[in-house]
């Protein structure tokens, strides 16, 4: 099978990248970040590409069989709506959702002709938004939405669409986050919540985990379409069913630090 594993020299993207490799698979693991990439196992081939760029995407994939995209890329920077500029805003949704489209769109004639798939690697607040997390919870609702859109298109051209959405994973991620709450708002109304963050590294799913469920959903004979990991990933969802708006987010406000069900998580 040949694979494009997008986000390869992250956390997640590159667990994925070195098990299909080691178990067979072709895989081409693409990034911006040259020296994450230049740490994979020389039977990946990588190429360094900022994935918001169409026209290099596209280059690359011109001519080449893929059986597989799995899209793995995504960032975030924890600040309020209020607090988070209209720069910022646009960036995470160009990291977390137009990047997405970008390799997605560029792909889909190939594997519309080889009966390929798509794996795209979301995130819990894509159901389930987190206060701080204003832009990052609205990009990945709408990859979400995204997602459900493709696969709906693409089904009939024999093409199968699957969605992961991990619960937080131990990868750097969220404390690269946390590191770069800006201090240019330390007296502000939010200024409180701020200090919270400080060394901000939730509960988390174990990675191998996390990889182990994506491989799946790229190597299945019939994938499932969503694939939630963690017992939050699965939970949250259900309970915003039942539960009254305050309530729930009263419930979603005690899990972030500070909060009753984050001292209860961090004993």
């Amino acid at each position: 099978m040949h694979v494009l594993v997008t986000g390869a020299a992250g956390g997640i993207g590159g667990g994925v990248a070195r098990s299909l490799a080691a178990a067979g698979h072709d895989v081409l693991g693409v990034d911006r970040d040259a020296a994450g990439l230049a740490a994979l196992p020389d039977a990946i081939e990588t190429a360094v590409v900022d994935l918001r760029d169409e026209a290099a995407v596209r280059d690359l994939l011109a001519d080449r069989p893929l059986d597989a995209v799995v899209s793995c890329i995504g960032g975030y920077e924890i600040a309020a709506v209020e607090d988070t500029s209209a720069e910022a805003f646009r960036r995470q949704l160009e990291t977390n959702l137009t990047a997405v489209h970008v390799t997605v769109s560029a792909a889909l004639p190939t594997l519309r002709e080889r009966g390929g798939r798509i794996v795209v690697v979301g995130s819990m607040v894509g159901s389930v938004a987190l206060p701080y997390h204003g832009a990052y919870s609205a990009a990945k609702a709408g990859l979400d939405g995204y997602v459900d859109a493709l696969r709906r298109e693409v089904a009939p051209h024999g093409v199968d669409v699957a969605l992961v959405e991990p619960g937080p994973v131990p990868t750097g991620f969220n404390e690269r986050a946390a590191a770069a709450v800006e201090e240019a708002n330390s007296d502000g109304p939010y200024a409180d919540a701020y200090r919270e963050f400080e060394g901000y590294s939730p509960a988390a799913t174990d990675l191998e985990t996390v990889v182990e469920r994506v491989v799946t959903a790229v190597t299945a004979e019939r994938p499932e379409t969503r694939y939630r990991v963690s017992r939050r990933a699965r939970w949250l969802p259900r309970l915003a069913r039942v539960l009254p708006d305050r309530l729930y987010d009263r419930l979603v406000r005690s899990g972030l630090p500070g909060g009753l069900l984050w001292r209860l998580l961090h004993r």
